[in-house]
């Protein structure tokens, strides 16, 4: 009874009744487990700060090795020697059609020859048809810019005495103050074109006749906007040659969503090199990509300037090669397509304006040009969600972890509970 000295009787009698108390495991040890899992999910999955990107080829990205040093100073010397060659041949190939324009092709807008072992030669018909097919279909008649083609037939047998030739390529000579009517455009087939010209390769079967005259179509590059809308305004062809005209390299590509040659408008997000080829552009092209209107702005007026250099005379060489990483996916249509949407006039007043570029721009789109971009961009490429995010086997693998130390947890401390 409470306040009287009395023992506790009945307890000491029933003692033998009570339930054994099971051992229970200590709670540290399931949470030193959870702890080291979290530590090896962070370590699997996010990279340390500061930490340096790897020094070695992608795995899917195409990628050349590297040589020795005097091998690499070899490659160099022969890339200014195949560049100091290009510039003097369409130098020379420019005096000889100035004077073929007043005698034998005089009130031709269009001239196509072909160049095998360094002498010219007559195009082969097939290639002269299709070539005046594309001129129709980019509706150039005649033309105030007169446009010569130079189809660069892969040789034989080259000697040894010079680089071999690149494939893949092509160069231009643009109208200048010392001829303002003639763009020259020099075409690399390359050996399959070459023997698929010259009867070698299709022989008995149907030449893919669509398909030249689609290449050949973009082998016309910046001499098509010259051909079609003239010599570009100071701040446009200052823009496009700092540069290297990648935004107007084709005029007419067809209808929007046609896959080019870029191997982002291909490669799927189920694939793992997926974001390894996303981030082979440039930053502001990822920007782009993810239909940010500021990004795209950026990637298209990079280089605009007023006080741009044109070089003299101006000479580009243009890497037609697939998978070369573009400064803006599918950028080298993009101009055409701007043709397109706005119409002849409105883009001749772009294409002629004194004006800066960005102000030109907008004025043609009548749109602010990011805006526009990021929409003509979607027509090729899903948007990508940047920012960040963890991967779904991480997710997957911390929440398994997760129930399984919180079941752990669970069922221990109902075993502490004392029945």
């Amino acid at each position: 009874m409470v306040g009287e000295r009395r023992r506790d009787w009945v307890d000491s009698l029933l003692w033998i009744l009570r339930a054994t108390e099971q051992p229970v495991a200590s709670l540290k040890r399931w949470v030193l487990v959870g702890l080291v899992a979290c530590f090896a999910l962070a370590l699997a999955y996010l990279p340390p700060r500061g930490a340096r990107s790897r020094d070695r080829s992608s795995f899917f990205m195409a990628q050349t090795r590297q040589g020795t040093p005097a091998r690499q100073r070899a490659q160099a010397v022969a890339d200014e020697w195949r560049t100091a060659d290009g510039s003097l041949r369409l130098l020379r190939a420019r005096e000889h059609f100035r004077e073929l324009a007043r005698t034998a092709w005089a009130g031709t807008s269009l001239v196509v020859v072909s160049e095998s072992a360094g002498a010219w030669i007559t195009a082969p018909r097939i290639a002269d048809s299709a070539i005046h097919v594309a001129w129709r279909q980019l509706g150039l008649g005649e033309t105030k810019v007169r446009v010569a083609v130079i189809l660069k037939l892969a040789a034989d047998a080259q000697g040894r005495d010079r680089p071999l030739a690149e494939e893949g390529g092509a160069a231009y000579l643009t109208p200048d103050s010392t001829d303002r009517t003639t763009c020259i455009a020099v075409v690399s087939p390359g050996t399959y074109w070459t023997r698929g010209l010259t009867g070698d390769l299709w022989q008995g079967r149907r030449v893919p006749f669509d398909d030249l005259v689609q290449f050949l179509k973009a082998g016309l590059g910046p001499c098509a906007f010259y051909a079609a809308y003239g010599t570009p305004g100071k701040s446009v062809r200052g823009w496009l040659v700092s540069r290297g005209w990648d935004l107007a390299l084709t005029l007419d590509a067809g209808a929007r969503g046609r896959q080019g040659n870029s191997l982002i408008t291909m490669v799927e997000p189920r694939y793992p090199w997926y974001w390894e080829v996303i981030y082979s552009v440039p930053p502001t092209a990822v920007a782009c990509l993810a239909s940010r209107p500021d990004g795209c702005r950026a990637a298209v007026l990079s280089g605009a300037s007023d006080d741009a250099a044109i070089p003299f005379p101006d000479i580009m060489r243009v890497d037609r090669r697939w998978g070369r990483v573009p400064r803006l996916v599918e950028g080298q249509r993009f101009l055409g397509d701007v043709a397109r949407a706005v119409g002849r006039d409105r883009f001749l007043s772009f294409w002629t304006t004194a004006l800066p570029v960005d102000t030109a721009l907008a004025a043609a789109l009548k749109r602010p040009v990011g805006e526009w971009t990021a929409e003509w961009q979607r027509d090729f490429v899903q948007p990508i969600r940047l920012g960040p995010a963890p991967p779904v086997g991480g997710v997957a693998m911390a929440l398994a972890i997760a129930v399984l130390v919180v079941t752990l947890v669970a069922v221990t401390a109902s075993r502490r509970q004392v029945r």
